[in-house]
């Protein structure tokens, strides 16, 4: 799908979304007399049936239009946005994680996507990024409350079982989560003012919500800090300021407790960074710190460093700071064994050391890097390191340049790197694809790029083919599954057509492949054409036949239709041919059973497909206008008068849309509810009734 037209998806359905918030379901109440083939399930900004859309009655009706007002749009989503993050925040306070963690969750991912989607077409600043991270650090800090009052409770638990050992365990974590606590509280205070400050919206009571979270914990905190530890400080003093790794910080520590009791004769850890020293304090409490920075900017002016107690510890942590200036020194990478010969999916390794003059680098992390591409990482401990790194596809086969690199810019070590010559073998690919049609002129295609062993191939591209005519490409997902629906091209005829998939292993260590399968369309169902006509003959002679017969008897009333028990039903206004034109029942079971056959493959995006292609067949007869319909269209058209029906047809739309549309995949178990609500809207009794009233 190209920019522009994503952008106008995403349009068209924020504004569905924008009546469906306010409780608006719009519904013609007209059956369908005669069925059609099923409507086509098409990405389209449809504006035809805007005499049934209502402006939602709670909303400004100057707040958007119903033609897809840019900025209408942008200014609902950020309501939709902002009102999420305060009703979390409210929650938070009352003691409800769950609900609080759920108002910015994955719905409030997807607002946040479609909002990205529409701001990227506005003049206005854009506040994804304060979206963003005030979602994500609201989302960690319901969490983390959560997990401070569970842990509290084991806590006193433990403790009124008179079990010191495991109170102060867990008391260690309190302090670790308190502290969590404050941090993440400051940062969503803090997203809150952006957004009051770029949009106007009012977060006041929010933000004191927040605050007044964070004010409990710290002062329960206190409580138990009192209880279970002693308070410590930390002092160090530097030969010099200016340092490098090869002229290392040395620096005179002293560590005391807050009464000024020396912390005598004990090994302690203390932390510079990502970095972990540990040192032996003498009887006065003093020690020696030689540090060696790594990965510390050039711009670094002073260096925090915490003491770190161990977990059984009666000391509380401390930390103090320290005035530097840092110099620049080259390291060497060594590259000293690596594969010769590799294909996709095997295992790359590397094993090497880093050094800066003969010192071993310690605590540094290197990128493993073939023909350009990233592919892994390794650690660096002791100056040695050794990873194993797996082949993507999208490197192509042949005499590929693998290389190790430390791949620091402005730091105390500068970037070094060490490379050797790796074969990378072409392997065989495997390709499937399977068409469905779900319209008159619009097929479902579903298909597998895997190995020749079966091993699935993500991030490739697929293209589809009708008759010889590109009409489609799509990207496999994780487990090489793909999918989507497409249009036939109005030059290629009824009647059979080879749909055909192809992979063409440009740019990859892939075989290219190639696979077809032949599907008829221009008929209703998965019967032939000929079946068809031959039985719209037999329908139409029959019917004739007896016409004439009741015309010979002298009985001028209508054909009688359906059981004995029945006989007020008769043929007005149409043929028996048109009364009977509704796709029938045993034509949506063979997509249910495609549907389950694809779950239970591992492919759970084309299963959910599949299903709603099956409720759409299903369903049809009861719509009477013949056009293409998106998925959200025919959700609004779709008349029914039972409340039940109503909202599992808005639940399968709602996934249809993100096995179709969304970057994510929809989880096996999110396939398999959806297949399952597939059954209940096809069920066989109900597609029996929805039928014979269609009929009538």
């Amino acid at each position: 799908m190209n920019t522009a037209a994503g952008r106008a998806l995403v349009i068209a359905l924020v504004v569905v979304s924008m009546a469906g918030t306010s409780g608006a379901v719009l519904t013609d109440p007209a059956v369908a007399a005669d069925g059609d083939d099923i409507q086509r399930v098409v990405i389209q900004q449809s504006t035809a049936d805007e005499e049934q859309n209502e402006t939602p009655s709670h909303r400004n009706p100057d707040s958007y239009s119903e033609g897809g007002n840019i900025e209408g749009v942008e200014n609902w989503l950020t309501d939709q946005l902002t009102s999420q993050l305060g009703d979390g925040a409210i929650q938070l306070s009352e003691g409800e994680y769950e609900l609080a963690n759920e108002y910015v969750g994955e719905e409030y991912r997807d607002r946040l996507s479609q909002y990205a989607d529409v701001a990227g077409q506005t003049e206005g600043e854009s506040l994804e990024e304060d979206f963003e991270e005030a979602g994500e650090n609201q989302s960690r800090l319901s969490e983390a409350v959560a997990d401070y009052r569970e842990t509290k409770e084991e806590y006193e638990a433990a403790r009124e079982a008179g079990n010191e050992e495991r109170a102060r365990e867990l008391a260690r974590e309190l302090e670790t989560l308190a502290n969590e606590i404050e941090t993440l509280g400051g940062s969503v205070r803090e997203s809150y003012d952006e957004i009051e400050a770029a949009t106007g919206a009012n977060l006041s009571e929010s933000d004191a919500a927040v605050e007044e979270v964070n004010n409990d914990i710290q002062t329960e905190q206190e409580t138990v800090r009192e209880q279970q530890f002693e308070e410590t400080e930390l002092t160090l003093e530097p030969e010099r300021t200016d340092i490098s790794f090869t002229e290392p910080l040395i620096a005179a520590g002293e560590l005391r407790t807050a009464d000024g009791n020396p912390i005598a004769n004990e090994e302690i850890q203390l932390a510079i960074g990502n970095h972990s020293e540990r040192v032996a304090t003498d009887s006065a409490g003093r020690f020696t710190l030689e540090y060696r920075p790594a990965n510390e900017s050039l711009s670094t002016d002073e260096l925090e460093v915490q003491y770190v107690p161990e977990t059984q510890s009666t000391y509380l942590g401390d930390e103090t700071t320290v005035n530097v200036s840092i110099e620049q020194s080259e390291p060497a990478v060594s590259l000293n064994e690596a594969s010769n010969e590799v294909s996709y999916g095997e295992e790359a390794t590397v094993v090497g050391e880093v050094t800066v003059d003969g010192v071993p680098v310690d605590g540094v992390t290197l990128a493993v890097v073939l023909e350009g591409e990233r592919i892994g990482t390794a650690e660096v401990q002791n100056g040695i390191f050794g990873t194993s790194a797996t082949i993507p596809a999208s490197v192509e086969n042949g005499d590929q340049d693998l290389r190790v690199r430390l791949p620091f810019e402005e730091q105390a070590l500068a970037a070094a790197a060490d490379a050797t010559t790796v074969t990378v073998r072409e392997t065989e690919s495997a390709l499937s694809v399977e068409a469905t049609s779900v319209g008159e002129r619009e097929l479902m295609v579903n298909g597998t790029l895997a190995t020749a062993g079966g091993d699935g191939v993500a991030s490739q591209t697929v293209q589809f083919r009708i008759d010889g005519m590109t009409v489609s490409s799509v990207t496999t997902e994780d487990g090489g599954t793909f999918g989507d629906t497409v249009t036939v091209p109005e030059s290629v005829d009824e009647g059979e057509v080879t749909v055909s998939a192809t992979y063409d292993g440009r740019g990859s260590n892939l075989e290219p492949a190639t696979v077809e399968t032949v599907i008829t369309i221009g008929e209703t169902g998965p019967l032939s054409t000929a079946v068809w006509v031959a039985g719209g003959f037999i329908v139409v002679i029959a019917a004739g036949l007896l016409v004439w017969w009741f015309r010979r008897s002298g009985d001028d009333k209508a054909v009688p239709v359906g059981p004995a028990d029945d006989q007020g039903t008769a043929v007005s206004g149409g043929t028996v041919a048109d009364q009977s034109s509704s796709t029938p029942p045993d034509t949506v079971e063979p997509l249910l059973e495609q549907a389950s056959e694809q779950l239970s493959n591992g492919q759970p995006n084309n299963a959910a497909r599949t299903g709603y292609a099956a409720v759409r067949r299903a369903l049809s007869s009861q719509i009477d206008e013949q056009g293409s319909l998106t998925h959200w269209e025919f959700y609004r058209n779709y008349p029914s008068d039972d409340g039940t029906e109503t909202e599992l047809l808005y639940e399968i739309t709602s996934e249809y849309e993100r096995a179709a549309f969304d970057r994510g995949d929809v989880s096996t178990d999110e396939a398999a509810g959806t297949l399952e609500t597939a059954r209940q809207l096809c069920s066989p009794d109900d597609l029996d009734d929805r039928y014979t009233h269609a009929d009538d």
